[in-house]
């Protein structure tokens, strides 16, 4: 669709601060033809004339008493050009708009025209199917592999027209890496050549499926993983970009791996009583006050005894408990994902 794009320092621009070096300048002229000017600029691009304005549209933006003076202004300030258009045979009068990216850039009728067919083009299976079976997965310019699907990265695929302008076909056509389309642009001085097409292409399963679709069978002759890591070059010193990977196989459930660093989530194991000798019974996890269970999924543990002062989940000892020391007293309970073993009181502590 058409449009109109003003830059962000336009206000600023020497053309609209022209405005101010008139002879009879008030100081409603510099923002009265600024806006008189893109009016008219917005209804050039809405119509596609390409920045020309007709007299009839200049009159109706500036209002019958105010054109003259505000044309002349314009004049003066380099906003219009005097220029003759064809209409319906006939030469007429009309005014040329400025062509300043940094005032303001409106798409012209040709471009959104080529816009639209190369959209057209690359949608159009019946002539990138032949192009991609031709040309496979590598950049036509560049020979490096392309991604298909990746529309973010410079190694996207994407198909190029090698004559910009006209409309695609099997022998201008080419696939095409996002990062060489773009520094290539519409290349009107012809600089960037495609390299020869590929004796034997590379098709990747995404390659393979498109075509299928469209009655082309080949066969799949690479399968991308991920590359290879920047500090493991392959053997000839290059990274390698369409290796394929081993499959990893996950180990048995008898097969040793390897522990995660960290503390065990499983029940600590029996550890001897110092004061007994014989190793401790591990108890289950202790649960909170309420009687809930220590996690979902498991039975409630037993209620503990209301004579009993019961160190709650953040418990990690104060120095009261048995002889002085949490998990050294004569005899106790584990507590709940501690590494340290509280012991239960035979007798309460008299005060």
């Amino acid at each position: 669709m058409p449009w109109l794009r003003q830059s962000d320092a336009s206000a600023n621009h020497p053309v609209v601060l022209r405005a101010l070096e008139l002879a009879d300048a008030d100081e409603r002229i510099l923002n009265e033809l600024y806006g008189f000017v893109n009016r008219c600029a917005t209804q050039s691009a809405a119509f596609e004339q390409d920045y020309v304005i007709t007299i009839g549209t200049a009159r109706l933006m500036a209002g019958m008493s105010r054109y003259n003076a505000l044309v002349s202004a314009a004049r003066y300030c380099g906003y219009f050009s005097d220029v003759t258009v064809k209409v319906d045979g006939e030469d007429r009068p009309a005014f040329k708009l400025i062509e300043d990216n940094d005032l303001f850039h409106m798409i012209l009728k040709a471009e959104r025209e080529w816009t639209n067919q190369r959209k057209r083009d690359t949608r159009d299976p019946k002539k990138t199917a032949p192009v991609r079976a031709r040309d496979g997965d590598a950049c036509r310019y560049c020979g490096k592999s392309v991604s298909w699907g990746d529309t973010k990265s410079g190694r996207g695929a994407t198909y190029d027209h090698t004559v910009p302008g006209e409309e695609g076909t099997f022998q201008t056509m080419v696939v095409c890496c996002r990062e060489c389309n773009g520094r290539r642009q519409d290349d009107p001085d012809s600089t960037w050549k495609p390299l020869p097409a590929p004796a034997e292409p590379l098709y990747g399963p995404a390659t393979v499926v498109f075509l299928a679709k469209h009655g082309i069978d080949v066969e799949q002759s690479y399968t991308r993983t991920q590359s290879t890591p920047i500090d493991a070059p392959a053997a000839n010193g290059t990274q390698d970009e369409t290796a394929v990977e081993p499959q990893k196989v996950a180990p048995a459930q008898d097969e040793a791996t390897e522990a995660a660093s960290g503390p065990s989530n499983d029940s600590p194991a029996p550890r001897a009583d110092r004061s007994s000798g014989e190793a401790a019974t591990a108890h289950p996890a202790a649960e909170g006050p309420a009687g809930d269970p220590p996690d979902a999924g498991g039975p409630p543990g037993p209620k503990p005894d209301p004579g009993q002062r019961y160190p709650g989940p953040g418990f990690v000892g104060t120095g009261r408990d048995g002889s002085g020391r949490v998990g050294t007293g004569r005899e106790g309970h584990a507590l709940a994902g501690a590494g340290r073993a509280g012991r239960r009181r035979k007798r309460p502590r008299k005060r």
